[in-house]
């Protein structure tokens, strides 16, 4: 079942219209702002001799920007009309810097070195008209009207104020905007599009810089008479207009992005106090594995957008330094035991084991003289593949992965192997992680994707770590995709945040349609001995435990994973990881949570993904979309 549609038309229309509205109550307060300026000046002879020497000076009007919303058109991200204080250095005697700043000083709540401070110099200054006040209050906009005449070249001009009314709900996924950064004006300046004057504020991250192009609108101009004092006296009107950007509509659910946040927070607090006061971060990817839409995605800590509107403090630079990276798709983790299914798939395309393959595990290996530990002490016994996945065999996944280089050497000596079929094996199961986006480029359409990797010891026993994910980094979006290929039959989707493009007007400029990268070279039949090892990872099959039995016991939902605990040298600091899709038989969601430092996957991640799926299948069922609720960054800190 398909929420989307719900109350969608109506929905729409009443957005357009808020739009319109909202923007024709911005150019109206526009408007009336130099017409008090007129009210100044307008009588008489006084009027008719001023205009003798009258000019024209052209104020820009900014362009509101587009709004976000998530798939049930819940607005994440909107803007307000305001209104900005701006300073423009006039060739003329009859400006001085101090003394304005001092008149203002007052009026302001501010010291005139402050204001001063933010003010051109020379006429020939790189931005001769800066901001010295944003989203000015009603009096303090009435204060500048009144006293035009002594202010030259302080002006009042329309503003619209990016707002972002869930705070830092989907943090990761929006982004925030800014100035253009010094680093990037050649770029924007490179463009030369009227979209982009240098002072234009631009998307810096997620989906705020990922569709800018979209969103950001294209200023106008309002010209207007002034007298030889430089005070304005008539308005002339806009020309041209601004024109206000496209709407986004996201694939992401805000409710359950909602639940996933919460969950990751309230998981990462749990566990550091009962002991584990070094885990500070984690997280989380929902996608829904037929299509490749992502549902929700974020990562622990967070911050509030909001933050950088108007200029970011540096209590707030310093919290954002802790969450600015979105871990989604630029954090690569080891994957542990979430690795085996790939180990398993990459096997059976080889030949080295069948449906019929089974291991004896008595608890440990011996690779050369190393001895090599099943996670059990007793180790499983007689062990199947699907087995293998369910109960996590690290003995089956080390014998598998030594098959795979052909170990030990039949003939030309171990030293030959080490640099011949070893090495085969390690680039052969890198590269069919290509065909899962592990270790390839998913193509979100998010900005700051990394890609992952395998790194070759040179050790005998690599081979046997490889298996089990120790000697390798996947993202989490990565993970997504791989986890999504496995539960819809074997077709890798392309990641998609954004579902459609909206005009101001409500009109669909553009709609983002499922994209099938490839399909995975996996036979169905060797597929389904995965899916059914993962099915079993949340089972008891006949007092044979799956790994995550316990996480997701009394589930109303068949659950399908694989847990993942990978070692980091450290004692009880492990990375936990999880990755599943429910309901088993017939996939709707795709989840990865990873918890790094967080130790064993079913107690640290299991219980995030579980809320994760048991709040979107529940949502599912229910037939109603259910609105998100404002999040404060980590901290607490609004």
């Amino acid at each position: 079942m398909d929420m989307r549609p719900v109350r969608r038309d109506t929905k729409r229309k009443s957005d357009a219209r808020l739009g319109i509205v909202g923007t024709g109550v911005f150019l109206a307060m526009a408007t009336l702002i130099v017409r008090m300026g007129d009210m100044q000046v307008s009588s008489g002879k006084v009027y008719i001799k001023a205009s003798l020497s009258n000019a024209y000076d052209t104020f820009p009007v900014p362009a509101s920007r587009g709004w976000i919303y998530d798939r049930y058109h819940y607005a994440l991200a909107t803007d307000k009309p305001t209104f900005d204080i701006v300073y423009t250095k006039l060739d003329t005697p009859a400006q001085d810097n101090a003394v304005i700043a001092k008149q203002l000083a007052v009026p302001f709540g501010m010291r005139a070195s402050e204001i001063e401070r933010e003010m051109p110099t020379q006429t020939w200054d790189s931005n001769p008209q800066v901001t010295i006040l944003a989203n000015a209050p009603p009096r303090i906009v009435s204060y500048v009207e009144e006293h035009a005449s002594e202010l030259p070249g302080v002006s009042v001009i329309a503003a619209p104020l990016r707002q972002y009314p869930y705070g830092a709900l989907a943090d990761h996924v929006l982004g925030y905007i800014s100035s253009i950064p010094a680093s990037q004006a050649s770029t924007y300046a490179a463009l030369s599009s009227p979209k982009y004057p240098p002072n234009a504020l631009v998307g810096q991250d997620g989906i705020e810089a990922q569709y800018d192009q979209y969103l950001q609108g294209t200023p106008g101009a309002m010209k207007v008479e002034v007298n030889a004092a430089n005070v304005p006296v008539r308005d002339l009107g806009l020309f041209p207009a601004p024109k206000p950007g496209d709407n986004v509509v996201l694939n992401i659910d805000g409710h359950l992005q909602d639940v996933l946040q919460q969950s990751l927070q309230s998981q990462i607090q749990a566990l550091q106090g009962m002991g584990y006061y070094w885990v500070k971060t984690g997280v989380a990817v929902a996608m829904d594995p037929n299509t490749g839409a992502i549902l929700a995605l974020g990562s622990y800590p967070f911050y509030d957008p909001q933050w950088f509107v108007g200029g970011i403090s540096s209590q707030h630079y310093a919290q954002f330094g802790a969450a600015a990276l979105d871990s989604a798709v630029g954090g690569l983790y080891p994957p542990g035991s979430t690795e085996k299914p790939l180990t398993l798939m990459y096997a059976l395309n080889q030949g080295v084991i069948n449906a019929h393959t089974t291991v004896w595990d008595p608890g440990y290996l011996y690779v050369g003289g190393t001895r090599l530990n099943e996670w059990v002490p007793s180790g499983f016994g007689s062990v199947s593949v699907p087995e293998a996945i369910g109960v996590s065999s690290d003995v089956f996944l080390y014998q598998t992965g030594l098959w795979l280089g052909h170990y030990p050497p039949s003939s030309g000596g171990l030293q030959q192997w080490m640099t011949g079929e070893r090495v085969q094996a390690f680039n052969g199961l890198a590269n069919f992680a290509k065909n899962f986006g592990l270790t390839a480029p998913t193509g979100v359409d998010l900005p700051g994707e990394v890609t992952g990797y395998f790194h070759d010891n040179g050790y005998l026993s690599d081979l046997a770590y490889m298996a089990i994910g120790q000697d390798q980094v996947y993202t989490p979006i990565g993970i997504a995709q791989y986890v999504s290929a496995i539960a819809n039959g074997g077709k890798r989707m392309k990641p998609e945040v954004l579902h459609e493009i909206l005009s101001p007007s409500g009109k669909v400029v553009k709609v983002i349609k499922p994209v099938v990268l490839n399909h995975i070279p996996v036979s169905a039949q060797n597929l389904a001995l995965i899916q059914d090892g993962m099915a079993w990872t949340t089972q008891d099959r006949g007092g044979i435990l799956g790994t995550a039995w316990s996480t997701f016991l009394g589930d109303r939902y068949a659950v399908s994973g694989k847990t993942g605990t990978a070692q980091t040298g450290v004692t009880s600091r492990d990375v936990a990881s999880f990755m599943g899709y429910a309901p088993s038989s017939d996939p709707k969601i795709a989840v990865v949570v990873i918890i790094p430092g967080a130790g064993e996957g079913f107690q640290s991640s299991g219980p995030v993904a579980r809320k994760i799926i048991d709040a979107y299948l529940n949502q599912l069922a229910s037939g109603k979309s259910i609105a998100p609720t404002p999040l404060a960054p980590s901290g607490g800190s609004a």
